[in-house]
């Protein structure tokens, strides 16, 4: 436990092991004024657990159990379709820049490695009474996803004819909208959520061209017209854009030109940092384009406007999920948890990092049918593979390989104060902490202040959040 001073000059007391936040006045902080209220109200949250004298958390490694439950409850599965792409991106995350990934062969994904998958998933959530998420995503990946439409068909109809228990079904695809107009129907049909890849005008997008060299930009342009003008309702229900960062656009950029041709902000996110080739580094840093930089150029009235995109406001969302909404937003059950009650154990102490545990959020599968716990990350790792009607996850590697950085990341994340924001993925970070070396972390104080000069954007983030 700690004493925050905010901005104002009101004073609170900060559990970040639990998230606990609560004001003090100021008498409380003063040196030996103590009043005995509040006192013994810390006596008392000390008791329970809530919040502790301790100064420096104690943490676990990963352990089989955590897989497993991983996998009952994972809400995503991202198929690589495809490894082909009608386009030759210069930036793309499987181009020339990057060395961690699996040769591009031009090879389609066979419709059993999905079905083998899908019922395996099936049984485990049937032999567990259908715990956990409520809902399935399906998400069809690349390569460019539409290159191989017939798997998505077939992937689509056995689904439809295979429904799991006490599971909703949701499709959803990221394209780059090149052959948009020729299957919208069929999207629109099994109401897909797609996510277009777009980086702003003609000038800003032209990194994204053809494999002749030419602009994709006109040919990308019609087909979301097309679809904006046929299907209105679904368009402003089911797409969103996602924009790349680059020395040839910026977030204002970007967020003008969607927003007024379509009525949408888009996503906005840095180029990837992680599996740069040594000898393709000089020339990424010539096109990278940090967000933060970015924000720091803009003035005050385009700050305000594109506020919810900053970085600041991404790591304020993380802090306030992972605290002030933890906290307050709980429901008894989870206040009387072990979290809170519970004495400290192997069982209940976290893992280093916020990284999260493989398949807890989604089961990635390549073209091969290799498996791994997301599409972000390189193939460094051996996780599983599907084959031969058979879904092999390799427990006993991904403990091996987790925990020995698990354990190089312990001494880093103590004392830590971003750790309830915390943006590091281990698996990425594999070759020397850079997300620790290069982020400093920002002082709680400034959350704080912050909520209280601004409780509606709090309030906003409360009431758009949904627990599943």
């Amino acid at each position: 436990m700690e004493t925050i001073s905010a901005a104002s000059g009101n004073n609170y007391i900060y559990e970040q092991r639990t998230g606990y936040v609560s004001l003090v006045p100021n008498s409380y902080v003063s040196h030996g004024n103590h009043s005995s209220y509040y006192s013994e109200k810390i006596k008392y949250l000390k008791h329970f657990g809530l919040i502790s004298a301790d100064s420096e958390p104690e943490y676990r490694l990963l352990e089989k159990q955590d897989i497993e439950d991983a996998l009952i409850n994972t809400h995503q599965i991202i198929l690589e379709v495809t490894d082909k792409c009608n386009l030759d991106c210069y930036y793309c995350g499987y181009g020339h820049f990057y060395d961690n990934y699996n040769a591009r062969e031009n090879i389609d994904m066979s419709f059993d490695v999905f079905k083998t998958l899908y019922d395996h998933l099936n049984k485990i959530w049937e032999s567990n009474n259908n715990k956990g998420c409520t809902y399935l995503r399906i998400s069809f990946y690349g390569g460019e996803p539409l290159c191989n439409f017939s798997f998505i068909k077939e992937a689509v109809d056995y689904t439809k004819h295979n429904p799991i228990k006490n599971k909703r079904i949701v499709f959803s695809m990221t394209t780059n909208a090149v052959l948009l107009d020729r299957y919208m129907e069929f999207l629109v049909a099994n109401n897909f959520e797609i996510l277009i890849s777009l980086d702003g005008n003609k000038f800003n997008d032209s990194y994204r061209v053809f494999k002749n060299g030419k602009s994709s930009f006109d040919t990308v342009i019609a087909n979301i017209d097309k679809l904006y003008s046929s299907y209105p309702s679904f368009f402003a229900r089911n797409v969103k854009f996602n924009s790349v960062l680059h020395n040839r656009n910026s977030v204002k950029d970007t967020n003008s030109f969607i927003f007024t041709r379509y009525q949408k902000y888009p996503m906005t996110n840095e180029l990837n940092v992680f599996g740069i080739a040594k000898s393709k580094r000089s020339d990424f840093l010539k096109i990278f384009h940090s967000k933060t930089k970015d924000f720091s150029l803009m003035t005050e009235d385009e700050k305000k406007e594109y506020e919810n995109q900053s970085p600041f406001m991404y790591q304020y969302k993380r802090w306030a999920f992972n605290t002030l909404m933890k906290t307050y937003s709980t429901n008894l059950l989870n206040a009387l948890s072990e979290d809170y009650v519970s004495p400290k154990t192997s069982i209940n102490l976290k893992l280093p990092t916020k990284t999260c545990i493989p398949f807890s959020r989604k089961i990635f599968v390549s073209v091969n049918g290799d498996l791994f716990p997301c599409e972000r990350i390189g193939n460094e790792f051996d996780f599983g593979r599907i084959y031969d009607g058979k879904v092999e996850i390799h427990f006993d590697k991904i403990i091996s390989q987790y925990n020995q950085l698990f354990a190089k990341y312990t001494n880093i994340c103590n004392g830590c104060k971003a750790k309830d924001f915390c943006s590091v993925c281990i698996v990425s970070d594999i070759n020397g902490y850079e997300i620790c070396s290069r982020t400093k972390p920002r002082n709680i104080a400034e959350f704080i202040s912050f909520s209280e000069i601004h409780p509606d954007i709090l309030k906003k983030i409360i009431k758009t959040v949904s627990i599943i």
